[in-house]
């Protein structure tokens, strides 16, 4: 069970995520997105439920222009783009 002090937390970085999209503000949306399973997986929670912190961080790709997709990779959006910087 998550504490309920995280819980609101979660609930507002996603709401807060909402609003940025609402309005054009991708990065801050994107920001927030991350920010809601990272709460959810914060030490000290016995449970974190890690599917939904999954599927939350899925949602973050597009706002940080990655891609899952192997088109993409082959196109060289996403991952591959990153790798070849380093």
């Amino acid at each position: 069970m998550i504490p309920k002090r995280s819980e609101e937390r979660i609930q507002q970085c996603c709401l807060l995520s909402e609003l940025y999209e609402l309005i054009g503000f991708h990065c801050k949306s994107t920001f927030f997105k991350r920010e809601a399973p990272m709460q959810r997986a914060a030490p000290g929670i016995p449970e974190p439920g890690w599917k939904a912190c999954y599927r939350l961080l899925l949602q973050t790709l597009p706002g940080y222009i990655l891609s899952l997709d192997l088109q993409d990779f082959s196109k060289g959006v996403g991952t591959k783009t990153l790798l070849q910087y380093n």
